[in-house]
């Protein structure tokens, strides 16, 4: 392992309470490809939904291809209660962490938390989640964790699975004094410009997620503004190369003092999400965009119904379960960004009722349930 360097929504349910802003949304022209099926196709199957699969952006990419770093806090705020208890499922082991508050955050303070079921535990299953949507063949992901010092866990890959093992590492490692996000941005800009470890792609639209549970006291440690000066004016150089830092505050002390984390969303063109309860995020990860598209639509025109489930990853990577009749079906996937930019692709299927199931379909599904599922395993915040 190396060691080295904002739209507003507002979504309040009895699930969770949460605040979104969007800052720095793009005014260009979104872009829609259905890729499959092709145009003209003949399907016979069993079900009586087609599987709509392509890709939407509303960025200029000439190679497509999407980076992506997340940028997990691991200070010793992040063994705190995540808010739920995370069950087995996540495949956590029970470690303990013993937290002593900082001078700066007031009166010291000590206390043993089991990481299982803590904020750093969170941000690994919202890193996992939204690693679960995004497709290996065009986006690279790269993790880094930050407190005190700064760790490049995996530079930017097309395995997820190597990915994944530096999340688990992470965790295992647990969490460390110190909150040093101005080098954890600077590092993560440096990776994705190709002046680290990572390989270098010119004309990749490049993101970072920042994951953190509160806000810089490092590399100054004087207990003044100065560290988030310096964090706001790092996320401001990043976007500056067109960087976009998606921020999302976890919990009591993120909050508490909100200034870094909107401030390094703000002036880098990203978006801030602020998160009461810190396993929350789970929820509202994934709705994340990396290329500029907030949403999509998805309609057969020719019956004039919607799509009975559709997923849209934030590398613009989206899928679709349409409902069809026998003969001609006129589908269109219509994309829209936050400024209210749209953008339309068009495909016509011809559909026969036959024996054979889409099992392409039918894992799409499974796999949307499961992830609702997930979300509703964590229960109601009281």
């Amino acid at each position: 392992m190396n060691k080295s360097r904002s739209r507003f929504i507002r979504l309040e349910t009895t699930v969770f309470l949460l605040v979104a802003f969007a800052i720095g949304a793009s005014g260009s022209e979104i872009t829609v490809q259905i890729r499959s099926p092709i145009d003209g196709s003949e399907i016979t199957q069993e079900q009586s939904h087609v599987l709509i699969g392509g890709k939407v952006s509303s960025r200029t990419a000439g190679s497509g291809y999407v980076d992506i770093f997340l940028v997990v806090d691991v200070s010793g705020s992040a063994a705190h209660y995540a808010g739920v208890e995370f069950p087995e499922i996540y495949g956590f082991p029970n470690f303990y962490y013993l937290y002593k508050s900082l001078p700066c955050i007031g009166a010291t303070r000590s206390a043993r938390y089991n990481l299982r079921h803590s904020i750093l535990a969170a941000e690994i299953v919202a890193s996992r989640r939204l690693l679960s949507q995004l497709n290996p063949q065009t986006t690279r992901v790269g993790v880094i964790s930050f407190s005190e010092e700064i760790w490049l866990r995996q530079r930017l890959t097309h395995d997820f699975e190597e990915v994944r093992g530096a999340l688990d590492f992470i965790y295992k490692q647990g969490p460390k004094r110190g909150t040093n996000m101005v080098d954890a941005i600077r590092l993560a800009t440096d990776e994705l410009l190709g002046k680290g470890e990572s390989e270098k792609y010119i004309d990749s639209i490049k993101t970072i997620v920042f994951l953190t549970d509160g806000f810089p006291n490092r590399p100054t440690g004087d207990c003044s503004s100065a560290d988030t000066d310096l964090a706001i004016n790092a996320a401001a150089l990043a976007g500056k190369t067109g960087i976009n830092i998606h921020v999302f505050a976890l919990g009591k002390e993120a909050l508490s003092n909100p200034r870094a984390a909107f401030g390094i969303a703000k002036e880098s063109g990203g978006t801030y999400t602020p998160v009461t309860r810190p396993a929350d995020v789970l929820a509202v990860v994934d709705k994340l965009s990396a290329v500029g598209v907030e949403s999509i639509e998805v309609i057969n025109e020719t019956i004039q119904q919607k799509a009975l489930q559709s997923r849209l990853a934030a590398d613009g990577f989206f899928a679709s379960a349409v409902p069809v009749v026998e003969g001609l079906n006129r589908i269109q996937v219509l994309g829209r960004a936050s400024d209210g930019s749209l953008g339309r692709d068009t495909v016509t299927v011809n559909y026969r009722p036959g024996e054979k199931r889409s099992l392409d379909l039918e894992i799409f599904l499974e796999r949307e349930k499961n992830l609702k599922l997930e979300i509703d395993r964590l229960g109601k915040n009281p």
